[in-house]
């Protein structure tokens, strides 16, 4: 532990309002990067001369939508070509806020923007590496549960015991997927806490995993709730606003909701970070 690093219980996302804002303002400059391309493409379909607007896209099962993304298929692909660096660019960045908040989180007093960022950019590279072993992770445990899905004997006299065995193989490998996103955020935060080597990180997250094993693995689970009931809130009040119809109010209100739900996104990340910074100051 440096001795800029705070006490396990001083580790609390409220401190760092100002880190969690900058962070906000910067997804939504980086979300316009990426749709305005896209926005564009679909302004230019002429679905946007529509009384309904890009509702459309979705009403009567998506049709519409399918149907723009055949006719402006060479287009699109085009598009995503050109947005693949860009793409790649908002990984390497988000990996870069999440080592921002972790040494933000981590560190006592008034951030020193040199030494607070410095150190936040030595965590960039395990990050990624370790960002990118979980991701192929995941990816194996959902081809597995497909798999096991598929191997799965149908019975047509008993369809519904079938469909459920599915259902449970699928929240299986879910929980799974989540346990490694749980256990790399714990090793994230063993890295940035201890200033250790990735194999070291990896060592201490698991002597916490056995410590504590709900709690690192899925403590982010009530976090992840709030964000979804969120999201599903803002949906609904999007859908209540209904901006095809005349109204810059309407599109202000939408526009509020949406970033609201950015920052809570960002805060609510922030506040599992402070979790796991506890956690792993424990080991």
């Amino acid at each position: 532990m440096t001795s800029t690093s705070i006490g396990p219980g001083e580790m609390r996302a409220r401190q760092r309002s100002g880190v969690i804002l900058t962070l906000a303002a910067l997804r939504l400059v980086a979300g316009l990067c990426l749709a305005m391309p896209l926005a564009s493409l679909l302004g230019a379909s002429g679905i946007g001369e529509r009384v309904e607007g890009d509702r459309a896209l979705f009403e009567a099962g998506g049709y519409l939508l399918l149907e723009v993304l055949r006719v402006q298929t060479s287009a699109l692909t085009a598009t995503l070509r050109g947005l693949l660096p860009v793409l790649l660019l908002g990984i390497t960045l988000t990996v870069a806020s999440n080592a921002v908040l972790l040494v933000a989180l981590n560190t006592r007093g008034r951030l020193v923007l040199r030494s607070w960022l410095g150190s936040a950019l030595e965590r960039v590279p395990p990050l990624l590496l370790l960002g990118a072993a979980t991701t192929v992770a995941q990816g194996i445990v959902l081809v597995l549960a497909g798999l096991l899905t598929d191997a799965l004997p149908q019975s047509p006299i008993r369809p519904v015991a079938a469909s459920a065995t599915q259902v449970g193989a699928w929240a299986l490998a879910a929980i799974l997927a989540g346990a490694l996103g749980g256990f790399a955020d714990v090793v994230k935060a063993s890295l940035v806490r201890h200033e250790s080597r990735l194999r070291d990180a990896f060592f201490q997250a698991f002597t916490c995993t056995l410590r504590s094993p709900l709690r690192s693995l899925l403590g982010w689970l009530p976090y992840a709730a709030l964000l979804l009931l969120a999201v599903l809130a803002a949906g609904k009040l999007t859908e209540i606003c209904d901006v095809s119809r005349a109204g810059a109010w309407r599109v202000a209100t939408v526009f509020i909701v949406h970033q609201l739900v950015v920052v809570l996104s960002v805060t609510l990340r922030a506040a599992w970070f402070a979790r796991v910074l506890r956690l792993a100051a424990a080991t």
